[in-house]
């Protein structure tokens, strides 16, 4: 791959051969489908597996074995966005999380992109419905025990209702 970055790495007491030998091949490909949901799922796997290894490794060997990964057009955007970069037209990309930022820019589309009120918006849905659901739920063993109630109370008024006309037959008979 052409240039990286600027970005001094830290010293570490593992090295970036390591780094390749454990954790290289466990990152997916990605480029051959870059929509926006395989972008997700790709951008989700690998986070997960960067996650544990920033306090282990430099940003930049981090950095620079993810891209690795890119095939197809992921591998020509990066490319072209190294030239830039070159150039001077596009700044420097010196951690994972700028690579994240970067690609969600270029590969979620405006319409799939939602702003932080819509997140938290869709959070209180979420909320919402679980709060119904747990409503929903008492509901229903409230309608149980209600029911169980009033087939109680409704045997007891047959009962009583049999009772009396037994008491009133044998009024009559006396």
């Amino acid at each position: 791959m052409s240039t990286y970055s600027t970005y001094s790495p830290r010293l570490h007491k593992h090295g970036s051969h390591e780094l390749h030998h454990t954790f290289h091949s466990d990152i997916p490909f990605f480029g051959e489908d870059i929509g926006p949901i395989s972008f997700r799922d790709w951008m989700w796997d690998t986070e997960k597996l960067v996650q544990p290894l920033f306090s282990k490794y430099s940003q930049f060997d981090i950095l620079r074995h993810v891209t690795s990964r890119f095939i197809g057009r992921a591998s020509e955007w990066w490319q072209e966005r190294q030239y830039r970069v070159k150039k001077g037209r596009k700044s420097y990309i010196n951690t994972f999380s700028e690579l994240k930022t970067c690609m969600w820019k270029h590969f979620i589309p405006p319409s799939f992109r939602i702003t932080k009120l819509q997140q938290a918006r869709i959070e209180d849905f979420i909320n919402i419905g679980g709060a119904f659901i747990q409503n929903l739920a008492k509901f229903s063993r409230l309608e149980k025990d209600f029911k169980h109630n009033l087939d109680l109370l409704l045997s007891e008024q047959r009962k009583s209702k049999q009772k009396l006309k037994s008491f009133e037959s044998m009024e009559r008979r006396a």
